[in-house]
């Protein structure tokens, strides 16, 4: 049956997705059009900050579509529909999370395609020449280093689950009926409170490693990162620190439906 929720979400979401990611595209294809008949710098300079706006404006409408999801499908009357199904509230907050998933890995995928089209065209650079440029790049990254960049990027696309679980978990907070009165702001200030809270553990687990046996090694090798002998250290330091944040945005992602779950399952009140 989760497969079946998957699909559902899937279908019921990919229109809105379609038009953002299609606005993204047109958006990058005729900003610089406009602009390239200017030879100005600061002509430029305003383009890249459009283009800068687009991707702000993509994420802010991604995180609005994906609330809704959450929001329509489970509190309006759609949610009588879902919760008469043969699922269970487990099972209806893994598949909006999976599906988010899937939404921001494909938005980061598509907004990287826009500014790459965008600085193309902005900078009317031959095609051969960047892919040189590119590969280049890359091949000053030896295995250790494209293993750290796939678990930066890995760390990036779970922090942002992460934060859409618990804006799930502070809709849901929302919408128990001893706070119906006030539902918007105990929303807001419920995602609030749990950043708080993130920010306050964050500390706390700083603090611990500092008394750590190796936390003076590691702030030594820090001091070195201008010697190009110790990248190879540095690098391999830096994937401890976005391995621990993988596994800490896991956790916190896990506590987060969890709360979700309990409350789909004990205080739900449907409009």
């Amino acid at each position: 049956m989760l497969s079946k929720l998957i699909k559902y979400d899937i279908r019921s979401t990919w229109r809105d997705f379609a038009g953002v990611y299609l606005s993204i595209l047109l958006g990058v294809l005729i900003v610089p059009l406009l602009f390239n008949h200017f030879n100005n710098e600061i002509v430029k300079t305003i383009a890249g900050f459009m283009a800068t706006g687009i991707v702000i404006a993509t994420i802010v409408v991604m995180v609005i579509t994906l609330f809704k999801i959450f929001n329509t499908n489970v509190f309006s009357k759609e949610g009588y529909l879902t919760m008469t199904l043969p699922v269970t509230a487990k099972q209806i907050v893994v598949s909006k999370l999976l599906v988010s998933s899937m939404w921001i890995v494909l938005t980061g995928i598509v907004s990287a395609i826009g500014i790459c089209i965008f600085v193309l065209n902005l900078n009317a650079a031959p095609l051969a020449e960047v892919a040189a440029s590119f590969q280049k790049l890359i091949s000053m990254f030896d295995s250790s280093g494209a293993l750290a960049i796939a678990l930066m990027i890995l760390a990036m696309i779970i922090s942002a689950v992460k934060e859409i679980a618990k804006l799930f978990l502070a809709c849901s907070i929302a919408h128990l009926k001893q706070l119906s009165r006030f539902r918007v702001p105990v929303g807001i200030l419920s995602y609030f409170v749990f950043s708080w809270i993130e920010a306050l553990l964050v500390q706390a687990i700083s603090l611990i490693a500092s008394f750590l046996p190796f936390a003076d090694e590691i702030t030594r090798q820090l001091k070195l990162i201008d010697d190009p002998s110790s990248i190879s250290q540095f690098i391999g330091l830096f994937s401890g620190v976005m391995t621990v944040g993988i596994l800490y945005a896991m956790v916190l992602t896990t506590v987060y439906a969890i709360g979700t779950v309990w409350i789909l399952n004990h205080k739900l009140d449907l409009d």
